[in-house]
């Protein structure tokens, strides 16, 4: 969707700004290292060869290009955030006139559900786990129901994660039991280090996949769980594992021992995904705090009697009453436009009538209040995705010196420290991207607060002639169809606190928005319907003359009217005087006879 630009400010802040200059801050001195490296190639390439050179050149363009890229992020998040006239998006389908060119990225809900929301009382937007391991997170932690998608999303693929890295770790760990105890002879052999390798790099793996981008969480149903099945092969697995290792060791290629130490960044990883677990818990638990999930409405019943056109009615609340709840005059969201169906009974005088209507007012920013831990725990989640970067960066910078090292060594070159380097960095990297990804699907959520009203009516409707000014000594006449109805109005209104979340970029605030409360509206509801009725008793049925013109002429005609009375004898002779053609002239506005 364009940017919909309005002089009138809705009251939308940045919320990246924090993130944003963290960020920056720390994409700068990877840019400055990436550099000073690229300064170095040549006297690099002079003195220790080519090897050292292009090593040296290919970390400096690393360096350089991953710090722009924090740079350009941080900077984007730091800048103006645009906010158009026609944000947040919609909750269904917007189906009015002036809007219907502007299509919504995606819409969560249809008219017809939101419909069943006010009717039933329901929040559809909370729906219940399906899968056991869903059911066992939504167990443990049971106001994850009622936080948005993105969070429930992340917080499962943060629990399946742990869940697989505890099972790996008790399936080596029965593995090393195994080994330890004779049950497999691998004892004076490298194949538990082996293991462990491949442990490691299983871990990595799982991890890499438990925090994706923002719109992936958004629109992610279901996560796949290891079943009884899988977890008895992987049992099975840690046991035969041992096994066939040290068949392969002794029978077909003993196996090498491992240059670096698989067990001390065995150790690392868990250290980080277990931080990141737990920053990701007090941030989640401080969410949490805030949910309220309230589905409440207010609802008005009542039969009318009131002699007005049933399209009159919708007319009037579309109009008039709707729109002067408008915020800072945006038009309101409709969803389900007002549609007065009428049907005849046998005649043109009398049928029944049934209409609906469905608006949502300009929502506005709910600016929603944190705990001091909370908001503490996500500026610590950047930092530490920051540090993560700066010491990736750091271990860039000195790789040409690792593998200057690893080719002056005399003899067998020792390629241990270069691949442990290079572990090094894949776990940075990997536990850098997630507690960015963390903190950030943290800084982005926004609320706003809105309106929701249904109105549905249903009647019959009769319609009749009223006649006044038929007397014999009348000079005007007025004619009148009146309709008269009997209604049965039924209005549900409710204050809708809605969640979103932002983006830097074209979609800052385009993405889909939730309804997570429903508040009772009572005093909005009760200015509806008081506005509604006083429309009804002050119409007019009986056509009148409004303006000066036609009084003077009625005036006119009434006093040629009284002179022709008159002259006829129809009247008292002693009160009226014959009659004088020029004065019924005049009055009539003719021009009197010579």
């Amino acid at each position: 969707m364009a940017f919909d630009y309005g002089s009138i400010d809705l009251g939308i802040t940045n919320p990246f700004r924090i993130e944003g200059g963290i960020r920056v801050a720390s994409g700068l001195p990877l840019f400055v290292l990436g550099v000073v490296l690229l300064l170095e190639v040549q006297a690099q390439t002079a003195g220790n060869g080519w090897e050292i050179g292009a090593t040296t050149g290919l970390c400096g363009v690393l360096l350089i290009g991953w710090g722009l890229q924090r740079i350009g992020a941080g900077s984007f998040q730091v800048f103006r955030f645009f906010v158009g006239r026609s944000v947040p998006a919609n909750l269904a389908t917007n189906v009015e006139k002036s809007q219907r060119a502007k299509e919504d990225i995606e819409t969560v809900y249809t008219a017809q559900q939101l419909e069943q929301m006010l009717q039933g009382r329901q929040n559809i937007s909370f729906e219940e786990p399906r899968e056991w391991f869903s059911r066992l997170v939504h167990s443990l932690f049971p106001k994850l129901l009622y936080l948005p998608y993105a969070y429930r999303n992340l917080a499962q693929r943060l629990a399946r994660a742990v869940a697989q890295t505890v099972i790996a770790i008790l399936s080596f760990a029965l593995a090393w039991f195994s080994g330890a105890t004779g049950i497999t002879n691998v004892t004076q052999t490298p194949i538990m280090d082996w293991m462990a390798v491949l442990l490691l790099i299983y871990l990595l793996v799982i991890w890499a996949q438990a925090s994706p981008p923002l719109s992936r969480l958004l629109n992610e149903s279901r996560l796949k769980m290891p079943g009884p099945l899988t977890l008895t092969l992987w049992i099975s697995g840690a046991v035969a594992l041992p096994v066939m290792l040290g068949l392969f060791h002794n029978s077909v290629l003993a196996l090498p021992a491992l240059p670096f130490s698989s067990t001390q960044h065995l150790f690392i990883a868990v250290a980080l995904a277990s931080f990141a677990s737990a920053i990701f818990l007090v941030l989640l638990a401080g969410r949490s705090k805030l949910t309220n999930p309230v589905v409440e409405v207010a609802e008005y019943r009542e039969n009318w009697q009131e002699s007005i056109h049933p399209q009159e009615v919708f007319i009037n609340l579309e109009n008039i009453v709707m729109a002067n709840r408008r915020y800072k005059e945006a038009p309101n969201r409709v969803y389900r436009g007002f549609e007065a169906k009428l049907f005849e009974q046998g005649s043109d005088d009398k049928g029944d009538f049934d209409g609906e209507l469905l608006q949502e007012t300009q929502p506005v920013f709910h600016n929603m209040v944190y705990s001091g831990l909370f908001h503490s725990g996500r500026i610590a989640a950047t930092c530490a995705a920051a540090a993560l970067a700066l010491g990736l960066g750091l271990i860039l910078f000195n790789l040409p010196d690792v593998v200057g090292a690893m080719i002056e060594s005399t003899g067998q070159a020792n390629p241990g420290p270069l691949i442990s380097t290079v572990v090094t960095l894949s776990m940075l990297a990997i536990f850098t991207r997630i507690l960015s990804n963390f903190s950030h699907a943290f800084w982005a959520e926004m609320q706003f607060e809105s309106l929701l009203v249904y109105f549905q009516c249903r009647g019959t409707y009769t319609a009749s002639k009223l006649s006044t000014g038929t007397s014999i000594y009348d000079s005007t006449r007025s004619e009148n169809v009146v309709v008269r109805s009997s209604m049965t109005p039924w209005v549900i209104a409710t204050r809708a606190i809605t969640s979103t979340f932002a983006a830097s970029g074209a979609l800052n605030l385009e993405l889909a928005r939730y309804v997570l409360e429903m508040h009772k509206a009572n005093d909005d509801l009760d200015a509806i319907i008081t506005d509604l009725r006083k429309f009804m008793q002050q119409r007019e049925a009986i056509a009148s003359i409004n303006n000066e013109k036609d009084l003077d002429a009625a005036s006119r005609i009434f006093q040629v009217n009284q002179q022709t009375r008159a002259q006829l004898g129809h009247d008292d002779g002693a009160k009226h005087p014959p009659v004088d053609r020029d004065r019924i002239q005049e009055a009539s506005g003719e021009e009197p006879l010579s």
